[in-house]
């Protein structure tokens, strides 16, 4: 038996995308490639969003042993840490804009990032504000429905799009995370300063 579909949500497209989603100012080619080029995911999402995000740890665990041969592209055994962690909207209802998966290697980070890592900022943010010098190389980037992201974007419309990429982090002492980070588009809002709602709140 199908399931009812809720009365606020749109027929399906072929590949569960609206491609004319991000038309105008943003298109989706644009968005795309401002998230394949923008180093800091949370400075891009705060840009987007019109105003700060807030990050949150949804879970994070120490990985003391990797059996060999290891995490081949971080070229390490362990130990390494898992992080999860969501950007949420500063305003209330504080709906998720942006989730993002970190392996990271810690010993070869400088202290005071390791300490940053206690609390809930992503790592690139943490690399930036202590000055240690990064670069991240684009591995993957896949466009789906935002409907089938691990987080709930409810905020967003039938069909919009999303951005899956995952990206290595490189600093001065070799490879010191993987990242996967999931991105919905975030549309033009008639007021920038409003709060996102769920879609069918509107």
């Amino acid at each position: 038996m199908t399931a009812e579909r809720p009365a606020c949500a749109e027929p399906g497209r072929p590949d569960g995308v609206d491609r004319t989603a991000g038309e105008g100012p943003l298109g989706l080619d644009l968005f795309v490639g401002l998230v394949r080029r923008r180093a800091d995911v949370t400075d891009l999402v705060s840009h987007l969003l019109g105003r700060p995000v807030r990050p949150r740890v949804l879970g994070q665990q120490v990985i003391q042993r990797v059996r060999p041969p290891g995490l081949l592209r971080l070229g390490t055994t362990g130990p390494v840490l898992h992080r999860h962690l969501r950007l949420d909207d500063s305003l209330p209802p504080y709906l998720p804009v942006a989730v993002l998966w970190t392996l990271i290697v810690p010993w070869r980070l400088p202290e005071p990032v390791r300490i940053g890592l206690l609390g809930p900022q992503p790592l690139d943010r943490l690399l930036g504000q202590h000055g240690v010098p990064w670069a991240a190389e684009l591995e993957e980037t896949q466009v789906h429905p935002a409907a089938e992201a691990s987080a709930d974007f409810r905020w967003a419309a039938p069909g919009t799009p999303l951005v899956a990429q995952s990206r290595l982090l490189i600093a001065a002492d070799g490879p010191v995370a993987t990242t996967i980070e999931e991105i919905p588009l975030l549309r033009g809002r008639s007021d920038p300063a409003a709060p996102l709602l769920g879609w069918c709140a509107r």
